[in-house]
């Protein structure tokens, strides 16, 4: 995984062009328009989709700018800790990809005007298969949320382990691999995602994205201390927040210091990096046109967490101008 990412050659002009259809459709005012520009959303696709074309390009980056959104109202929003509400908008989301679901205008709901949009551009090209493999990973996507609103409203107590299962789901990487199969003309048989070897690479790729700091194992230092990202990275901002569902947060429930669990994480970190290639070595043969489409797929499972580690050090959601800084020193202050 320690290589340079590709990006899309299409990335400026589908950035700018998903940028101001966000601002018009969701009303921001200017300072939420900047906002919204230095969280530099669309830079994800540009690096998982480094093949997509403009068309398909812009709808991803309609996508992950709803998904923000959409997320945000769970972590910090009205919907974080009142689970009959998070329900109802979770069952009113999966309802537009329904055959026959009304067109849903931008002043009648513009996050869920966001969504129909991107479903409608990605059904265009998707295949019925992939539509409901979509659907499902949505679904777990949704679940999680739900099931992170009723942890944090009843505050129940969660492991580790339990914590990582719908963390999982609310990363909202599962989707990403079928929006990454749509953008880059990816066509794989059904089957082979039954197979334990691409569920694996599944798990992990969404795990990095969790947890992963740098491609080029190079260390985070938390006053000095080693860590590592995309909970890591967000901790300060989580911290500053009151937000608790982030790993590091997890560890210190239990008792361990920041720099303890920040090398449990890191222990984490290795366990994934070798299960990544013993998932490789379990891949079998489907005959080369197949074979040929599975190393895009597993190229776009890893391009998902190279890119989220790219994008987490350049947009100001977490770390504001500080990225670069922190990037190159190691050290990130926290609050």
């Amino acid at each position: 995984m320690s290589l340079a990412p590709r990006e899309n050659p299409n990335y400026q002009k589908v950035k700018s062009q998903a940028e101001k259809w966000v601002v018009r459709t969701l009303g921001l005012n200017e300072q939420q328009a900047m906002q919204c520009s230095k969280s530099g959303l669309a830079y994800l696709g540009t690096i998982w989709m480094p093949d997509a074309d403009e068309e398909a390009l812009l709808v991803v980056a309609i996508w992950m700018h709803w998904v923000f959104f959409f997320d945000d109202q769970f972590d910090e929003g009205h919907l974080k800790d009142d689970p009959e509400a998070a329900k109802e908008e979770v069952l009113a989301m999966m309802a537009i990809m329904t055959d026959g679901h009304p067109v849903i205008s931008a002043s009648e709901n513009p996050l869920r005007h966001m969504f129909q949009y991107s479903w409608f551009g990605f059904k265009k090209r998707a295949s019925p298969s992939l539509q409901e493999r979509y659907k499902k990973s949505m679904k777990d996507y949704f679940d999680g949320l739900l099931r992170q609103v009723d942890v944090i409203s009843e505050s129940i107590a969660v492991n580790v382990e339990e914590f990582m299962d719908f963390r999982r789901s609310t990363i909202g990487v599962y989707p990403c691999h079928e929006l990454i199969e749509y953008a880059q003309g990816i066509e794989l048989p059904s089957h082979v995602f039954d197979h334990k070897a691409v569920i694996e690479l599944r798990r992990i790729s969404s795990d990095l994205v969790c947890l992963y700091e740098d491609t080029h194992d190079t260390i985070l230092n938390i006053r000095s201390q080693s860590a590592r990202q995309n909970d890591v990275l967000s901790y300060r901002k989580d911290l500053a927040l009151g937000v608790e569902h982030n790993i590091i947060h997890i560890y210190r429930k239990q008792g361990l210091s920041e720099q303890e669990a920040a090398d449990a994480v890191e222990e984490m970190f290795n366990a994934l990096y070798k299960g990544w290639y013993l998932a490789l070595a379990e891949m079998p043969s489907w005959g080369e046109q197949v074979d040929r489409e599975m190393l895009r797929y597993i190229d776009g499972c890893r391009d998902t967490a190279l890119g989220n580690v790219y994008w987490s050090y350049m947009t100001g959601r977490y770390l504001g101008k500080e990225g670069d800084n922190i990037r190159k020193t190691r050290i990130m202050a926290l609050p």
